[in-house]
Protein backbone atom coordinates (compact mmCIF):
# COMPACT_ATOMS: atom_id res chain seq x y z
CA UNK A 1 0.00 0.00 0.00
CA UNK A 2 1.10 3.55 -1.24
CA UNK A 3 2.32 5.76 1.78
CA UNK A 4 -0.76 8.67 2.10
CA UNK A 5 0.78 12.20 1.49
CA UNK A 6 0.86 14.52 4.40
CA UNK A 7 -0.07 18.08 3.45
CA UNK A 8 0.74 21.79 5.18
CA UNK A 9 -1.76 24.36 4.73
CA UNK A 10 -2.04 28.08 4.69
CA UNK A 11 -4.19 30.73 4.08
CA UNK A 12 -4.55 34.57 2.62
CA UNK A 13 -7.36 36.89 3.93
CA UNK A 14 -7.81 39.68 1.71
CA UNK A 15 -9.76 42.99 2.11
CA UNK A 16 -11.74 45.86 0.32
CA UNK A 17 -8.72 47.84 1.13
CA UNK A 18 -6.29 45.21 -0.46
CA UNK A 19 -4.49 44.62 2.99
CA UNK A 20 -4.02 40.87 3.90
CA UNK A 21 -3.32 38.06 6.23
CA UNK A 22 -1.19 35.21 5.70
CA UNK A 23 -1.93 32.29 7.84
CA UNK A 24 0.65 29.07 8.26
CA UNK A 25 -0.54 25.99 9.93
CA UNK A 26 1.43 23.47 11.79
CA UNK A 27 0.44 19.87 12.82
CA UNK A 28 2.74 20.89 16.34
CA UNK A 29 2.60 24.62 16.91
CA UNK A 30 0.29 27.43 16.74
CA UNK A 31 -0.43 29.49 13.67
CA UNK A 32 1.94 31.79 12.39
CA UNK A 33 0.38 34.77 10.89
CA UNK A 34 2.02 38.00 9.11
CA UNK A 35 0.20 40.84 8.11
CA UNK A 36 0.68 41.70 3.86
CA UNK A 37 0.54 45.79 3.70
CA UNK A 38 -0.83 45.76 -0.44
CA UNK A 39 1.95 43.38 -1.39
CA UNK A 40 -0.22 40.51 -1.34
CA UNK A 41 0.00 39.70 -4.95
CA UNK A 42 3.76 39.68 -4.48
CA UNK A 43 3.14 37.00 -1.44
CA UNK A 44 1.08 34.37 -3.81
CA UNK A 45 4.13 34.43 -6.13
CA UNK A 46 6.35 33.77 -3.67
CA UNK A 47 4.41 31.42 -2.50
CA UNK A 48 4.19 29.40 -5.64
CA UNK A 49 8.13 29.26 -5.92
CA UNK A 50 7.87 27.55 -2.35
CA UNK A 51 5.98 24.90 -4.00
CA UNK A 52 2.36 26.01 -2.90
CA UNK A 53 -0.56 25.15 -4.41
CA UNK A 54 -4.12 27.06 -4.73
CA UNK A 55 -6.72 24.60 -3.70
CA UNK A 56 -9.74 27.40 -2.97
CA UNK A 57 -11.04 30.73 -3.18
CA UNK A 58 -14.15 31.58 -0.95
CA UNK A 59 -15.78 34.92 -0.16
CA UNK A 60 -15.50 35.09 3.88
CA UNK A 61 -18.61 35.01 5.57
CA UNK A 62 -19.01 37.84 8.49
CA UNK A 63 -15.51 38.61 7.76
CA UNK A 64 -14.31 42.11 9.23
CA UNK A 65 -11.67 43.07 7.15
CA UNK A 66 -11.21 39.81 4.79
CA UNK A 67 -13.99 39.18 1.90
CA UNK A 68 -11.91 36.77 0.34
CA UNK A 69 -9.70 34.02 1.30
CA UNK A 70 -7.37 31.79 -0.50
CA UNK A 71 -6.08 28.23 0.67
CA UNK A 72 -3.16 26.90 -0.31
CA UNK A 73 -0.89 23.35 0.36
CA UNK A 74 1.94 21.84 -0.14
CA UNK A 75 3.46 18.62 0.75
CA UNK A 76 5.22 17.89 4.43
Amino acid sequence: MAERTRWQYCQIEVGMNSLGVLRQFFTDRDPVQTDLHQNWPAMVAKLGDQGWELVSAFPSEGGRRSPLTYVFKRPL
